[in-house]
């Protein structure tokens, strides 16, 4: 995957949440890239960084709004 012109759109410290923001997205089409911190030490502290093309920041922001709304 071609990561060029990709931007952190939000980054997680809950990985149910950042799981679930990433199915959404990717439900609507919005292609993403994440990256988790899995070599954390502390498993509850561990990290979701979500990557998307910069032409989809928008309609990703409504998508996650409404998943941190619900």
């Amino acid at each position: 995957m071609n990561t060029e012109n990709f931007v952190t759109i939000r980054t997680y410290h809950d990985q149910i949440m950042g799981e679930l923001v990433l199915a959404a997205l990717n439900q609507a089409g919005i292609e993403t890239f994440p990256v988790k911190d899995l070599l954390n030490p502390i498993p509850t502290e561990n990290h979701i960084a979500i990557h998307i093309h910069e032409s989809d920041v928008e309609a990703a922001l409504e998508i996650i709004e409404d998943q941190e709304n619900a």
